[in-house]
């Protein structure tokens, strides 16, 4: 936890129990320890709150059940959050200024924040900004049935993510040092139908994957609690490849300490393990160290670190000549295009890690389009523009996603005014950019609520539910180039990025027919329509090989598709796909694997305190013998140094 408040890290964490009663009992110990430390909890069972079957179900759940350090059993949710706060200050002035300040730092400007501070200045009477709270919570949309000009939209399964994230930067702009999460009895998941588990699966990879995001939690930990059946079962996680190698591996030894973040937890401990009978508090890292304690801490779960300039790359310094090139052809070209090529786990993600870094610092903005199981309506822009603009990262202080920055444009009347004379200023020009934005513009004066008209419209809400026909293909198309054009205009962005990830799935998860309606979208996408764009696709060596050996056929029948758009242009996909060279993900021989390996000891050295290990080399050179992958040996090295670490520090205790 320590580590967590320091770097504003956050991580999902598994508990293995072989009763339901055991992690109910390590919970309430946990829960304490929290306190005690100044974090927040939530606290929800899985099977009583059907946690899982959508995410603004879990977020519901999680904010209803929020409790602060000191607060009774009873006082729970948002509102006796805000209490505690306005109790601390003394005064609803001082809890304002307070609130302003810190909030302002954190970046939050959504729909929980601009509640949040309702509450707080009307704390004499806070009786009807409790209830509207409550309202929002409950999923009603406060725009509709309120009259208000800025806009204020409710909590559902697209916004869940984004509230998620808000509430846990609420929880430190309120006073608190981060907010630990609790799920309990997640083996029910393993009795559920294949479809609705093949969803709750896809929304625990989602938030492992997406908690320490850009815009994901902020000092937080999630834990998800179950027996066996969850790890082990015939109908359990090892079902989810992806989902098994975050959280199973690697495997304890019999005499292992856990190292403290070790994304399983297991309660049945094997034969002969004791645990010592108190660990002492390490000292945390200095704050000048936050940046490579976080990449430890997502390098035990897996996961390739935020910032790549933090030493643990080896073998990708001919990339940056590629990168500069790719940047300087979308200066001088319409767009360009790239390809990815890597095996799973080879280092793809780390790679496109950098290539945002570098694009942020490029100020180009990022959009992200990944085909996973969830965007399987990659075909359809109308339904999966809202999505791509949830998961951009802008070339802005906290990366925050167009939508953030939407949000900061309709919750304030300056603000509003603001867009609508961008927006004037785009109408009176020609081209696509144009007529989108002559249609919002038309949008705001029709309604009597401009803000949420004018977000309903930009943040592409309102497309999700159309069918694929070409007009709304064109106007998903129309509010990209808009977007484009705003950003220029108000952040001084350049060409945007757009990373097209896991595309391997196109041959795993889609049918043909939505393989060929994907390639239709990716003919706009990469077809040079997007003007001073860099589109990189990321795909296995494997799936490319296929991709290729197809194209002709299946983008010949997306070509011949009466519906087509101009714009979707699939011979250029055709002739990019065949002509472009791929960028390999570095295979690492035997030699840069043990450079890879040293450099993570030397990270964790400068973070933690220095550790004794005369088999460091010995045990290195056997684990590159059986690590598949560059990822599998990054995380199994900080897991031994991490628990040498660990236990070094235990020792120290007993001796004291």
């Amino acid at each position: 936890m320590e580590d967590i408040a320091l770097t504003g890290a956050a991580e999902v964490l598994f508990l293995r129990a072989k009763r339901a009663s055991g992690a109910s009992a390590w919970f309430d110990a946990l829960a304490a320890a929290a306190w005690t430390r100044g974090f927040c909890v939530a606290r929800v069972s899985v099977l009583a709150e059907r946690c899982f079957d959508t995410l603004d179900g879990l977020v519901r759940n999680l904010v209803l059940s929020l409790r602060v350090p000191g607060a009774a059993a009873r006082d729970r949710g948002w509102t006796s959050v805000l209490d505690a706060f306005l109790a601390t200050h003394g005064s609803p002035s001082a809890a304002l200024t307070a609130f302003d300040r810190d909030s302002a730092l954190l970046g939050t400007h959504g729909d929980l924040a601009v509640l949040t501070r309702e509450y707080l200045d009307a704390a004499r009477r806070p009786a009807r900004p409790a209830s509207r709270i409550d309202a929002w919570l409950a999923g009603t949309d406060l725009s509709r049935v309120e009259s208000r000009g800025t806009a204020l939209s409710a909590l559902t399964a697209p916004t869940a993510l984004r509230v998620l994230g808000e509430c846990s930067r609420l929880v430190r702009a309120l006073g608190h040092r981060g907010i630990v999460m609790i799920f309990e009895g997640a083996e029910v998941l393993t009795r559920l139908s294949a479809s609705r588990r093949d969803g709750g699966f896809t929304v625990l990879r989602e938030l492992i994957d997406n908690a320490d995001g850009a815009r994901g939690l902020f000092s937080a930990q999630l834990w998800i609690g179950a027996t066996a059946l969850l790890f082990d079962g015939a109908r359990g996680i090892a079902l989810s490849g992806p989902l098994a190698s975050r959280v199973l591996a690697p495997n304890p030894t019999p005499d292992d300490l856990p190292p403290p973040h070790r994304p399983l937890v297991d309660l049945s401990a094997p034969v002969g393990w004791c645990a010592p009978t108190m660990l002492p508090i390490p000292l945390p890292a200095v704050r000048s160290e936050a940046p490579g304690l976080r990449a430890i801490l997502r390098a035990a779960h897996g996961l390739p670190p935020v910032d790549p300039d933090v030493g643990l790359s080896v073998g990708h310094e001919h990339i940056d000549a590629t990168i500069d090139e790719l940047f300087l052809h979308a200066s001088l070209e319409s767009s360009v295009f790239a390809l990815v090529a890597g095996a799973y786990g080879s280092g793809k993600s780390h790679l496109l890690m950098h290539l945002t870094a570098r694009s942020l610092a490029e100020r180009r903005p990022v959009f992200r389009l990944s085909l996973e199981y969830l965007d399987a309506d990659l075909g359809h822009p109308q339904r999966h523009l809202h999505r791509m603009l949830d998961q951009a990262v802008l070339p802005l202080p906290g990366g925050p996603s167009v939508l953030d920055r939407l949000t900061a444009w309709t919750r304030t009347p300056a603000a509003l005014e603001d867009l609508r004379a961008m927006l004037e200023a785009i109408a009176s020009g020609t081209g696509d950019a144009a007529t989108s934005a002559s249609k919002a513009l038309g949008r705001m004066r029709r309604s009597k609520r401009p803000g949420a008209a004018v977000e309903g419209f930009l943040s592409g809400s309102d497309l999700r539910d159309r069918p694929a026909s070409p007009a709304y293909r064109r106007d998903a198309y129309q509010r990209m180039l808009l977007w484009l054009e705003l950003l220029e205009r108000a952040d001084g962005c350049r060409g945007p990025m757009i990373l097209i990830d896991e595309a391997e799935n196109l041959f795993r998860a889609f049918t043909a027919p939505q393989r060929r309606a994907a390639l239709r979208s990716l003919s706009y996408y990469c077809g040079g329509t997007l003007p001073g764009s860099c589109v990189v696709l990321a795909i296995t060596p494997d799936a490319l090989e296929r991709l290729r050996g197809e194209a002709d056929s299946l983008l010949a029948d997306v070509a011949e598709q009466r519906t087509v758009l101009p714009s979707e242009d699939a011979a250029m996909l055709r002739r990019r796909l065949h002509q472009a060279r791929p960028m390999e993900v570095p295979t690492l021989d035997a030699a840069q694997r043990v450079v890879l390996a040293f450099k993570v000891q030397a990270a964790h050295r400068r973070v933690r305190a220095p550790t004794s290990d005369p088999r460091w080399a010995s045990w290195v050179s056997e684990t590159i013998a059986s690590a598949a992958t560059p990822r599998e040996l990054v995380r199994r090295a900080v897991d031994r140094l991490e628990g040498l670490w660990w236990r070094s520090t235990a020792s120290v205790g007993d001796d004291t």
